[in-house]
């Protein structure tokens, strides 16, 4: 089974992008657990997705020349939609060019573009439910080899394009382990919950180290009766909301995630989808 890695840039030489080339980010749809939703505008998207384990965003390098992201509106007026379309040339390398184009045809897609700042917002095409397909095309010539890559809606949906000033996590940054049963005194923005041996509530002592504004935590635990509980907790310098003031139980194959907000009464986790 092909697995999806990073598509990087070529040494210097025939073909090479020029100064100023950046990476695209892709979501794969079928790695996604949750897609955050928008604010009431319609544009800013509020919250991150979270990924399946061992996934994330895929960084691939793509010319800033040759960038170019549209869309057009279509239908009738009592049935307008729009679909939203992602192109850029990647120069190589030729073997992992072709082993992308050759196993992502037709797959579905979810882009992330940076802006030209770290402080620009990043646009992000498409959603799970109106993603973008891939498709590719390959010219070589006297200047080296370059691969053009395509991601169009088939489909148009009532969004245009999104905004996102969140963080582009790439599968390699996302996860790191914790012990369930052990108090936790820095979190990072993915948590996967390990097997535990007798049933325990989640301990939480410190959140100082903490530097992500999400945090979310994988269920890995198959026997229900093992399984430990997030329960909301309206006290203490750590406040935990639920929605509904509902528990979870860290299952496998299940999900929380919470924004994190500081105060100077210390720190709130709000609970913001689950699965």
């Amino acid at each position: 089974m092909y697995k999806l890695k990073k598509l990087d840039r070529p040494v210097s030489g025939a073909g090479a992008p020029t100064v100023g080339s950046r990476f695209a980010y892709l979501a794969a749809v079928e790695d996604l657990i949750s897609f955050p939703d928008t604010d009431a505008n319609n544009v800013l998207l509020q919250g991150q997705p979270v990924f399946k384990e061992n996934t994330g965003l895929i960084p691939v390098y793509i010319t800033t020349s040759s960038r170019e992201y549209s869309y057009e509106s279509q239908g009738e007026e009592d049935a307008r939609s729009h679909k939203v379309k992602f192109m850029g040339s990647h120069p190589g390398t030729e073997l992992e060019a072709l082993e992308f184009s050759q196993n992502n045809l037709d797959k579905d897609f979810i882009i992330f573009i940076p802006g030209c700042l770290s402080s620009d917002p990043v646009r992000v095409l498409g959603r799970p439910c109106a993603p973008l397909k891939f498709k590719s095309s390959h010219k070589s010539g006297k200047d080296g080899s370059k691969f053009d890559f395509t991601f169009e809606q088939e489909v148009g949906s009532k969004y245009i394009y999104f905004m996102y000033n969140g963080p582009l996590q790439t599968a390699e940054m996302l996860y790191s382990e914790i012990d369930f049963t052990d108090a936790v005194t820095a979190l990072s923005e993915v948590q996967k919950v390990e097997n535990t041996a007798i049933t325990q509530p989640l301990v939480i002592t410190s959140l100082n180290d903490i530097t992500a504004k999400q945090v979310t935590f994988l269920g890995q635990e198959s026997d229900p009766t093992k399984a430990g509980t997030i329960s909301e907790d309206l006290t203490g310098p750590i406040m935990i909301l639920l929605k509904g003031g509902v528990q979870w139980k860290a299952l496998d194959g299940s999900s929380i995630s919470f924004e994190v907000f500081e105060t100077s009464a210390g720190t709130t986790l709000i609970e913001r989808w689950r699965a």
